[in-house]
């Protein structure tokens, strides 16, 4: 249990959705969405600060190899697409700055 928050805290009160079960189920899509955003956006700040998928994975409640496939996938598609998008750079040009990045990365990570 984290600090103040209790274990049987609910999240959305069931007697308030709406009694069709399809608007029931549009209200809590929402929600579930916003989560999903803020969860990818913890993961992101988490791997930044150096945190290994294990660490991700044990905080989530899942494993390594599943928050890697699940948070990694989206970073994939949007890499995908970029290269799409840039069709002035050579592949040899969009390697090399590939490259330089995680070097960068890495370089961000050992200093801290």
């Amino acid at each position: 249990m984290l600090s103040g928050y209790p274990d049987n805290m609910d999240v959305i009160a069931t007697d308030g959705l709406p009694a069709d079960p399809l608007d029931a189920l549009r209200v809590l899509a929402r929600p579930e969405a916003e989560l999903d955003e803020r969860r990818r956006e913890q993961v992101a700040a988490a791997r930044e600060a150096g945190a290994t998928w294990e660490q991700v994975g044990e905080a989530l409640g899942i494993s390594r190899q599943s928050a890697w496939e699940h948070y990694a996938a989206r970073t994939r598609a949007e890499l995908a697409a970029n290269a799409a998008a840039n069709t002035e750079l050579s592949e040899d040009d969009a390697m090399d700055l590939a490259v330089e990045e995680v070097r960068a990365v890495r370089r961000r990570r050992r200093a801290r």
